[in-house]
């Protein structure tokens, strides 16, 4: 199959493609997001928005200008202010860990509290996914994240319905992954195991996220309601191995459970047969790695670890699936026969149903033959 070093976007956007890691809550359009603080108030954020990004949305300026150029005035307005809050809000959180999770508790949560806002959100994602190729995705949110301010004016179920309501009509297949936060305990994880069950048409995977730093490796609460989701016929995958080392302790709980997916999952050599879901520029913004080059993604390929290709999120990274392809066929060369291997990975490991996969697969083949 043909090169692929030096295309452009353009090129990345018309081959097909299949993600398994993304987080909705990392993954909002800023135009979107300006567009709903506008409702609740700018003000009202515990994190100020710049000023001069509140001047461009509100249209500052253009009350001088007939109503036909304060129309145009405004929607050009806006449209710079939302990519000068895009530039602000991802430098911003890449600053430290602190600043990530303050952008996400400040500017995106408050967004995700409504129930109408959340169906938005889930439904513009999915739109983004097939604008840039994807011909199948997984997204992950934590329910209990959008409960509400004071964490009761949502219920579990108000959250997933929301979410669904957001994947109808959708033009790919989606299916969604629960994820239990590792700062949380048993209690929590046993609810969201119920929740994955009760919804499991829609839940494809059950998942233990959030800092692996301040709580490593796998965490023993979360196993009996791994185990339980697992024999609901729920697929299981963890966050692990992107900050620490795995250890001999991480892959017999890991056995014991039957995890066959690590998210991330880039460090060390001790993943065995699982796959490994690796997000490349959310390496790099986050630390993990200086540099795209120093990434092991390339590595890892070559030594015939299983590995699929995802964003983590869109928004603090400011990337799109195909522009991590492009990244990775400029640096490392990849050909199109590479991306169509680990594509071919990631439809294997998503939940849906065989006769899909076979679908998916033989769509892939024709997509990579094509180009």
């Amino acid at each position: 199959m043909m090169k692929t070093k030096n295309k452009p976007v353009s090129f990345w956007r018309r081959v097909p493609k299949v993600q398994i890691h993304e987080h909705i809550d990392c993954s909002l359009r800023p135009y979107s997001m300006l567009d709903m603080w506008s409702k609740i108030g700018f003000s009202a954020s515990k994190l100020a928005f710049p000023a001069e990004i509140v001047a461009l949305w509100n249209g500052e300026g253009q009350k001088t200008l007939s109503p036909s150029g304060r129309g145009a005035f405004v929607a050009n307005a806006r449209r710079k202010a939302a990519q000068l809050y895009s530039d602000w809000v991802s430098s911003y959180a890449k600053e430290s860990l602190n600043n990530y999770l303050a952008a996400i508790g400040f500017h995106v949560l408050p967004l995700m509290h409504d129930m109408d806002n959340l169906t938005r959100i889930v439904a513009e994602r999915i739109e983004d996914a097939v604008k840039d190729g994807h011909i199948a995705i997984e997204l992950r949110f934590a329910p209990q994240l959008h409960l509400g301010p004071t964490g009761t004016e949502n219920s579990l179920d108000d959250v997933m319905r929301a979410t669904i309501a957001g994947l109808k009509g959708s033009p790919i297949p989606v299916k969604l992954i629960v994820c239990a936060l590792r700062h949380e305990d048993g209690t929590m994880a046993e609810k969201l195991a119920d929740l994955a069950i009760k919804y499991r048409r829609y839940v494809g995977k059950f998942d233990l996220a959030a800092s692996e730093t301040t709580f490593p490796g796998v965490l023993k609460w979360w196993i009996p309601a791994a185990k339980r989701v697992k024999a609901a016929g729920i697929g299981l995958t963890i966050h692990l191995w992107e900050t620490n080392e795995p250890t001999a302790e991480d892959i017999a709980l890991l056995d014991e459970v039957g995890v066959p997916l690590v998210g991330h999952g880039v460090r060390g050599h001790m993943q065995g047969n699982r796959v490994i879901e690796v997000c490349l520029t959310s390496n790099v913004v986050t630390g993990q790695y200086p540099t795209f080059s120093d990434h092991p993604v390339d590595q890892l390929y070559r030594s015939g670890v299983f590995l699929t290709l995802n964003t983590d999120g869109t928004l603090f990274t400011q990337t799109t699936l195909s522009l991590e392809y492009k990244r990775i066929a400029d640096t490392f060369g990849w050909t199109a026969a590479d991306f169509l291997s680990v594509n071919l990975t990631a439809v294997e490991a998503t939940s849906f149903s065989p006769s899909l996969k076979a679908r998916l697969k033989a769509q892939l083949k024709r997509g990579f033959a094509a180009l």
